[in-house]
């Protein structure tokens, strides 16, 4: 193989994929669901649910935690797709530019979000940070505040995987810049060796499920799957017959319905076995969704497929703002639907209460206040990324 990790690749002015604003949008979703939905299916049986729909649900809501799965995929793939087209237009990674588009993208609703979040806990009943909580998050190492403490009782108990992305955003880009074909793949390799040998150390050990969940070297086999994809597939999309996508998209799901509700790798007590199968079945799955879903000409397809899959592509595009706000509107549903666990109705027009507040909190955000940051990280892209611009 060739130590220059273009020779083969194509390249093009703007590397934008509308579907995989899809994919966004279904793993928002997922993990909507998994917050938002109960996990045990006695809860649904109370409200007098039949047992097969109340299976269902509850499996739903278990399965919708791996949609975290799903996005270390996709930001590990663009990430690594994004640079090494960087180097290939300029021969080298402008690791400036980088963490300034990071910045940009990243650090205003996150630290909006912060400081409303601690505000939020003088108040309103039942929300708490705590300095050295709030301090490791504004540190941007959450997770691993969760890992050796817990989850804080605040709206921002979520954002210990926005920590992870953004530790992976400090170090995969110097570190891949130098790097060939062949070492971006034995990186990618040693990274899924590191997941599953923490994993094995914690589960032999009894570990509890949040501390194992929240840990960011638990997660390196689906970023480090993201990388590999983006290496093989050099630019391209694969081609594949309709019956074959379907197949994927289909089997990718139903892997992440085993690693939930079949090996329960977010219910304790843990086993060893289970957490070693169903990580890497969660990571399976994420891999088969995003091949099922990656088309080499998305805009080519029928109007009305496209018309379809609008909402889709734009919850995908505020998709960030999506995942800061939901548990916010979770909360606020909470307050404004009386008794919404006394039947499934109910319950399920709290449920979409809190999407919708989600949605719009998400749209304001992103048109009013995000929007101006992401036109200056536009003078920082080396390579476009962004439909129209």
């Amino acid at each position: 193989m060739s130590s220059n990790p273009l020779s083969s690749r194509l390249i093009s002015g703007r590397f934008y994929h509308p579907e995989l604003d899809v994919l966004r949008g279904f793993a928002f979703l997922l993990i909507f669901m998994h917050h938002a939905f109960a996990h045990d299916r006695a809860f649904y049986m109370r409200m007098g649910t039949a047992p097969a729909l109340a299976s269902m649900l509850a499996a739903i809501a278990s399965t919708g935690a791996l949609g975290v799965s799903l996005f270390f995929l996709l930001s590990a793939y663009l990430v690594t797709e994004l640079l090494i087209r960087e180097r290939a237009q300029l021969g080298h990674v402008d690791l400036k530019a980088f963490y300034l588009r990071r910045i940009l993208r990243m650090w205003p609703l996150y630290f909006a979000f912060l400081i409303l979040a601690w505000a939020m806990q003088w108040f309103v009943p039942g929300q708490h940070i705590g300095w050295r909580a709030g301090l490791a998050f504004a540190l941007l190492v959450g997770n691993w505040w969760v890992v050796f403490v817990g989850f804080p009782s605040s709206v921002i108990f979520p954002l210990w995987f926005i920590s992870i992305q953004e530790q992976f955003y400090l170090f995969w880009p110097a570190t891949m810049r130098k790097l060939s074909e062949r070492g971006l793949l034995i990186a990618a390799a040693l990274l899924i060796a590191v997941a599953n040998l923490t994993r094995w150390y914690l589960a032999s050990r009894h570990t509890w499920e949040s501390r194992i969940w929240a840990n960011t070297f638990v997660h390196l086999d689906s970023i480090a799957l993201g990388i590999v994809i983006a290496v093989l597939l050099a630019g391209r999309a694969p081609r594949l017959a309709p019956i074959v996508r379907a197949a994927l998209i289909i089997g990718g799901f139903t892997c992440l319905v085993l690693a939930a509700y079949y090996f329960r790798i977010k219910f304790d007590p843990l086993t060893t076995s289970r957490v070693l199968l169903g990580y890497p079945t969660a990571a399976i799955g994420a891999i088969a969704l995003f091949l099922g879903t990656l088309c080499e000409d998305f805009s080519g397809s029928s109007p009305q497929r496209r018309w379809g899959l609008r909402p889709l592509i734009y919850l995908g595009r505020i998709s960030y703002g999506l995942y800061i706000f939901h548990v916010l509107g979770l909360m606020i549903s909470d307050y404004t639907i009386p008794n919404h666990e006394s039947s499934l109705g109910r319950y399920l027009v709290r449920d979409a209460v809190a999407f919708a507040i989600a949605v719009a909190f998400a749209s304001i955000s992103y048109r009013w206040f995000e929007t101006p940051f992401l036109a200056r990280k536009q003078r920082f892209s080396r390579v476009l990324s962004r439909p129209g611009g």
